[in-house]
């Protein structure tokens, strides 16, 4: 059986699988996707084709290949209207291309959306991958990934000791997403969007123009892991840029969550912290919830998640016990 697990990143989408020798496949696919354009040199056109995908006629180069060939990485998406996008749906199709290459046939696709678009754009989600795979195909709030992957196993089989009244806090490019679990559902009104990663880089990026360094958005979204920034051949200590910035994210989120939470936050016995910025920024927000735990492998939780959970329920259908 092959369920997939698709996270679609404003930075990358994480994919996750099991392949045809049972073994866990986790990839991720730069989120960049640019018109294709004919390559001369032989090798580079072979690699590219495995990178190339059609979406209404029109060829696209996707994830590495897109970088290379455009010169430079674009950021494209940072709005909720990304899916409306040509190259929203040709990162999907690469996803999809690069699982069915492996196993052949996809079963199942569960896949996400932030709260603050899921009811909004749930059948236009749904609609985008079922029109690359013939797969079964099921949205949910991408926090949800998170929790699946804490109460789930990689058998798809529950966890029985996982704490039934939890939080999540996933913090990507675009927006940090959060829900709570109180016995074990989902607290609607407690879920919710806040600031995510690109917040600070644009902080960092105006303060360095302050400073009289222009950068563009990645050279400063760069920053935010390095500390540091290339600039006419010297390196820019903006260390203590970034950690202003930082700081600054870390209590907009918590000031965002704790409202969404209310009085259910003081209930939850953990709060899981997970998405591509948890490892810069939880020791900032771990004053703020004692209780905080930093998950395994975080960039790829709500992916590997939402595995588990597609194969949970390929398993209780075919009555197979894993």
């Amino acid at each position: 059986m092959a369920c997939v697990g698709l996270d679609i990143g404003h930075s990358a989408v994480k994919v996750a699988w099991r392949g045809k020798d049972g073994e866990l496949k986790h990839v991720t696919i730069p989120s960049v996707a640019v018109p294709a354009m004919t390559i001369s040199d032989k090798a580079a056109s072979d690699q590219a084709a495995k990178e190339t995908v059609t979406v209404d006629g029109d060829v696209y180069f996707i994830g590495d290949t897109a970088i290379h060939e455009a010169g430079s990485l674009k950021v494209a998406g940072l709005h909720h209207r990304w899916l409306e996008m040509r190259e929203f749906r040709a990162l999907v199709q690469g996803a999809i291309n690069l699982v069915m290459a492996d196993v052949g046939k996809i079963d199942s696709v569960i896949t996400g959306l932030p709260p603050a678009i899921f009811r909004e754009k749930q059948l236009q989600m749904r609609n985008i991958v079922s029109a690359c795979t013939e797969a079964e195909v099921k949205v949910y709030p991408e926090p949800n990934g998170v929790s699946m992957r804490y109460s789930i196993d990689e058998k798809g089989r529950m966890i029985p000791d996982a704490k039934k009244n939890m939080g999540v806090i996933a913090i990507g490019r675009f927006t940090t997403d959060s829900m709570a679990l109180l016995n074990g559902r989902w607290v609607e009104e407690a879920a919710g969007s806040a600031n995510g990663m690109s917040r600070a880089a644009i902080m960092v990026q105006k303060k360095l123009k302050d400073q009289g360094y222009e950068v563009d958005y990645l050279d400063a979204d760069d920053a935010l892991w390095k500390g540091a920034i290339q600039y006419y051949g010297k390196e820019i200590d903006v260390s203590a840029t970034v950690k202003i910035a930082m700081r600054i994210l870390s209590s907009e989120i918590f000031d965002a969550v704790s409202t969404k939470f209310g009085d259910n936050g003081r209930k939850l016995d953990k709060i899981l912290v997970a998405g591509g910025g948890a490892e810069l920024l939880f020791d900032g927000l771990a004053p703020y919830w004692p209780q905080a735990e930093l998950i395994e492998d975080p960039r790829f939780a709500v992916a590997e998640g939402f595995r588990r959970f597609g194969e949970g329920v390929w398993n209780a259908r075919h009555g197979e016990s894993a």
